[in-house]
């Protein structure tokens, strides 16, 4: 089993963003400031450390956008009905899509989507998301 490829969006300088991988190396290269480390850094953000997400891991052209749905909230706290925009478009995910010889299935079984899988890729999204607003606001 091989990581296929990744995509990965809204992460630092990376708004939408696919890597493709060998099945024996990958190397990064690209000029200073084109986001090889940023890379690597969404990799070990989404698979291996969660807890060390910050502010500084959201792409800064859609700070704005988290500071208007932010905004959103504090108005329904306050009482005023509003639509909440959606977060989706605008917080990091990672799609990590893998490469599974049959012999290897028992290791995937949990993410099949159903008991007739054909042995194509297999893809998951990992996602940067708030808890649902209702937990905050009941009503």
């Amino acid at each position: 089993m091989h990581i296929q490829h990744i995509e990965v969006s809204n992460f630092r300088k990376l708004k939408d963003v696919r890597i493709d991988f060998s099945e024996t190396n990958t190397v990064f290269v690209g000029a200073n400031n084109s986001g090889k480390t940023s890379a690597m850094v969404a990799l070990r953000r989404f698979l291996v450390d969660r807890s060390d997400f910050s502010i500084n891991d959201f792409t800064l052209t859609h700070w704005a956008k988290i500071d208007a749905a932010a905004a959103q909230c504090e108005a329904v706290a306050s009482g005023d009905p509003v639509d909440l925009l959606d977060w989706n478009n605008f917080l990091p995910f990672l799609d990590v899509w893998l490469n599974v010889p049959t012999h290897e299935l028992h290791y995937v079984q949990k993410l099949l989507p159903t008991l007739d899988w054909n042995g194509t890729s297999i893809g998951v999204r990992l996602r940067v998301s708030g808890k649902p607003a209702a937990l905050y606001f009941p009503g």
